[in-house]
């Protein structure tokens, strides 16, 4: 069943409760939000709403995800002590979601929580919250300007769901997905700390392109951009007539990446700028002074 969780399928394993139902012509007949006449007396109160519900299962499967939700939330209206009427509170969140109306989804599922806050689908609600912010991220497919050149608030976003739901469910099923999402979001706001730092190097603003690029290192660090960040950080030292850290930000290029193309372009500009007897003449001030 299409994006239904393994609960519900296995639940949802009774279709011959719908063909009776439709037999008798609840389901055909009723008005929306309704069940009415003499044929309600054959079915409980639980097995009509879990009928209703399975009807809506079926359309979510179709794809009718409006007819779904409205069967769904006759459920809800006409059924809500039954154990049905939770699930179809989640499943109307799910049918948003898989119209990519991802606020509507958030919204659904925040008053799922709140409404059923000791249901077993909590851990899986919370889950599509953070999945649904990181669907609402910008994609970079067939589309100018890159994602990185964008809003990125709902990146940050995505980075903040997904940081919550780990910190809330480290073992969860949905962890290392959870995880890998993160991590791409991430590599996103870090591309945009890089993208920004090229940008004031070019228009000549060294001081402005370090901050963006030792911010990088410290928040974005491991995501695959340090050996770049850390040869542009030394260029824009240069710039700035601060040898000494370039050194020390080449020299942490050269140490951690040695075999990064970019750790050979730094070592042949400590050569050609002798930035190494800059460091021998600190070391040696250091010990006069000590």
């Amino acid at each position: 069943m299409i994006g239904a969780p393994p609960m519900l399928r296995r639940i949802l394993s009774r279709p011959p409760l719908i063909a009776r139902l439709l037999a008798l012509g609840l389901l055909a007949t009723a008005p929306a939000g309704c069940a009415s006449g003499p044929q309600q007396q054959d079915l409980s109160y639980s097995d009509q709403a879990e009928a209703y519900f399975q009807a809506g299962e079926q359309r979510f499967e179709r794809r009718d995800y409006l007819e779904a939700m409205r069967l769904y939330n006759t459920v809800r209206n006409q059924f809500p002590y039954s154990r049905w009427a939770a699930l179809a509170h989640l499943r109307i969140a799910d049918a948003y979601f898989e119209q990519d109306q991802n606020a509507s989804a958030v919204e659904q599922y925040r008053a799922f929580i709140q409404l059923y806050p000791r249901h077993e689908k909590v851990e899986y609600a919370h889950w599509r919250i953070a999945l649904s912010f990181y669907e609402q991220m910008p994609s970079d497919f067939f589309v100018l300007p890159p994602a990185y050149e964008r809003d990125l608030s709902s990146t940050r976003d995505a980075v903040r769901e997904m940081r919550i739901f780990l910190q809330r469910y480290e073992d969860s099923e949905y962890a290392a997905e959870a995880r890998g999402l993160m991590r791409d979001a991430q590599r996103r706001l870090a591309d945009y700390e890089f993208y920004v730092a090229t940008y004031y190097l070019e228009r000549d603003n060294p001081r402005a392109a370090a901050q963006r690029l030792t911010h990088l290192l410290r928040n974005f660090a491991g995501l695959g951009l340090d050996p770049e960040a850390l040869f542009l950080l030394g260029k824009a030292y240069l710039q700035l007539d601060e040898p000494g850290r370039a050194l020390t930000a080449w020299t942490d290029l050269i140490e951690v990446h040695p075999a990064h193309p970019r750790a050979t372009q730094a070592k042949k500009l400590l050569e050609e700028r002798g930035l190494h007897q800059v460091e021998e003449t600190e070391n040696a001030g250091e010990e006069q002074g000590g």
